[in-house]
């Protein structure tokens, strides 16, 4: 009997991107067509989106931040390809939910490395949310987000391998990963790793998670306090 079941809502966000375009163009809540920038693209859109989302609440504007962040998304900013998920997925604006919609933007955002797009897009896969529920994707996009150092990715992977529920039970990895989300500085981490987890492990396993563990933080270049 595992000592702790998590879970999480997830948040999910929109549309697939191709080529890099810094017009701006009459945003609209269609699909775009994809796009990949190499350089800078849609700063100053996504400033002004992050203006109108984040003032206070009598100029606060939601359908504008999320026109502009459809903008700055259309000309190649990863980051705001999240924000429009996270805003269509949570039904801020006057559009409503969309939830598929908001995995389109999810997708193009995670297929660009973004950690955030890809921690959300395995929590929508988990649940099923604007997507059909598939814990292969799940795990998949969790581990891609953990190693683009998202550490709640990280320490759900931990908890998740430990309890051993729609993902294969592996304590050792789970120790690996939730030595990782404590490295990261995720809050919860070093507790659960040390007495979830480590109290189910003996020293072998251990010697055996803490070498994958020094491998990762040399790859993940992740700043270690020894």
């Amino acid at each position: 009997m595992k000592k702790s079941v998590y879970g999480l809502a997830s948040c999910v966000a929109a549309a697939l991107l191709v080529g890099c375009s810094q017009s701006a163009t009459t945003p609209t809540s269609d699909i775009p067509t994809a796009i990949e920038c190499s350089g800078v693209c849609g700063e100053q859109e996504f400033k002004l989106a992050q203006q109108y989302q984040l003032a206070e609440s009598q100029q606060q504007d939601l359908d504008k931040a999320l026109a502009n962040y459809i903008l700055a998304a259309k000309a190649g900013n990863v980051a705001a390809m999240t924000q429009v998920a996270v805003l269509y997925q949570e039904g801020l604006t006057s559009e409503g939910v969309k939830p598929e919609l908001a995995i389109d933007w999810l997708k193009a955002a995670a297929q660009q490395q973004d950690a955030q797009a890809q921690f959300l897009l395995a929590e929508s896969y988990w649940n099923g949310e604007g997507v059909a529920q598939d814990f292969t994707q799940a795990e998949s996009w969790y581990n891609q987000a953990a190693m683009n150092k998202d550490q709640e990715a990280a320490y759900l992977l931990g908890l998740r391998y430990f309890e051993g529920e729609h993902m294969a039970e592996d304590p050792v990895t789970a120790y690996v990963w939730m030595s990782i989300a404590a490295l990261l500085g995720h809050p919860n981490a070093p507790g659960d790793r040390d007495f979830l987890i480590g109290e189910e492990l003996d020293m072998k396993q251990k010697k055996a998670a803490w070498q994958e563990v020094d491998r990762l933080i040399k790859e993940l270049d992740i700043e270690v306090p020894w």
